[in-house]
């Protein structure tokens, strides 16, 4: 859409959003927030839509809730529903999602946001998923922010020395296991920037081709550990099937958490029992086995526990809209949540996510030796060598990798 009348967007949004089966009540409260985004559109004389304009309104409301002038429900209010019509301006539809509140981090000079959208688009045209996007964004993001901190507010003005000091500085945000995509993500916007302004020094040089961190121990959950999680799921209710269901998914088949909530109906092939898919991080094929208790537990919830909906995804939010799970911190609160209640991994910094089912699953596959190739194909690894990480999960074989000290034997004095 490049030009259109607010009332006019402001109809073709509501009815959109009528998919989503929200109560007349809720319909209602987004009608009140329309009424108040067009009365700010009338005090600037303003008929037809701009996102520009929409953002204003959205800061211009943040500024009211930090002044106290207005309450913290209208703020959320107001901003939801300005949302739902820049989305809808942007993409001609809108698909369900929490509408978080800004970034504390982001940037705020127009030519940087400019930039890092160009960014962004060139990695569209790329072909990159919208997952593996987002990461780029993340990072992109960050530099910028720190190039606003250091008061460095123009490309031209960029020095090999502002790279060399952002890297100690974003280290310490990530894992040491993660630093190598992290220099991945960097480099490629680097080489963005040298390419855009021709008379830059050569930054992405600057990223060192390898990161000497430590290597982490991969997290897993044991045998027992998985019993205790599986069992104190409450499979009586819809959301405990659902639950158990993407739990079991993730323990069984080791899909990444992207992938199981944006499972099809088409992707089961019940009569052959396989399920088929193609990969959201690598876009690549993959075919895995039906087990017998992970068909059982998605046939229990689309039968006994998933919303009536004309959704193609299984796995649906519990309340409406009755849409498909979105967030990957969905799927993080569900494996946090069961796991807290199982007792398991509740150290400090031990980590909870779904990752760490995957994990386990190589884990298992080792401990039964798995040739490592094989391993990878059902992981969906693109890369072979990236199963090699869970290596450092089979103690068992480890140990008889262990050497004993017999026959370096030394005297008292050699030891002086």
């Amino acid at each position: 859409m490049k030009e259109i009348l607010l009332s006019e967007l402001i109809e073709q949004t509501e009815n959109c959003i009528r998919s989503f089966e929200h109560s007349q009540s809720t319909f209602y409260q987004y009608q009140l927030g329309w009424r108040a985004f067009t009365e700010y559109f009338c005090e600037t004389h303003q008929v037809t839509f701009s996102t520009q304009l929409a953002e204003k309104y959205i800061y211009d409301l943040k500024v009211k809730l930090d002044a106290g002038s207005i309450k913290m429900w209208r703020y959320q209010l107001y901003r939801i529903s300005a949302c739902w019509l820049i989305e809808y301006f942007e993409q001609g539809n809108i698909i369900w999602k929490y509408h978080k509140q800004p970034r504390t981090n982001q940037i705020s000079q127009p030519a940087y946001i400019l930039l890092q959208k160009e960014y962004l688009d060139n990695l569209k045209i790329e072909g990159l998923s919208y997952s593996t996007i987002q990461y780029y964004a993340n990072i992109s993001r960050q530099f910028l922010k720190y190039l606003e901190q250091q008061k460095i507010n123009n490309i031209t003005d960029i020095q090999l020395d502002h790279i060399r000091l952002f890297i100690p500085f974003i280290s310490k945000r990530y894992q040491p296991t993660s630093m190598g995509t992290v220099f991945s993500r960097m480099r490629s916007f680097l080489r963005f920037l040298e390419k855009k302004d021709g008379t830059l020094p050569y930054l992405s040089g600057v990223i060192p081709s390898s990161w000497g961190g430590k290597t982490g121990i991969i997290p897993t959950i044991t045998p027992a550990e998985e019993q205790e999680l599986l069992k104190s799921v409450d499979i009586t209710t819809p959301g405990g099937k659902r639950n158990y269901a993407m739990l079991l998914l993730a323990l069984r088949t080791g899909l990444r958490s992207i992938d199981i909530i944006q499972l099809k109906l088409k992707d089961i092939h019940w009569e052959n029992n396989f399920i088929e898919i193609i990969q959201e991080k690598t876009n690549v094929p993959l075919v895995l086995p039906l087990l017998v208790d992970v068909g059982n537990a998605i046939a229990d919830y689309i039968l006994n526990g998933r919303p009536d909906s004309q959704q193609s995804y299984i796995f649906l939010r519990i309340r409406a809209p009755f849409q498909n799970l979105v967030e990957h911190t969905t799927c993080y609160d569900i494996s946090d949540k069961t796991m807290k209640e199982a007792g398991i991994r509740q150290g400090k910094g031990e980590r909870r996510g779904f990752h760490c089912l995957r994990h386990s699953v190589a884990s298992r596959l080792l401990a039964e030796e798995t040739p490592l190739p094989v391993i990878s194909s059902i992981l969906g690894h693109r890369d072979k060598d990236s199963t090699k990480v869970y290596l450092s999960t089979d103690l068992e074989h480890l140990r008889i990798c262990g050497l004993n000290l017999n026959g370096i034997e030394v005297n008292r004095e050699e030891l002086r």
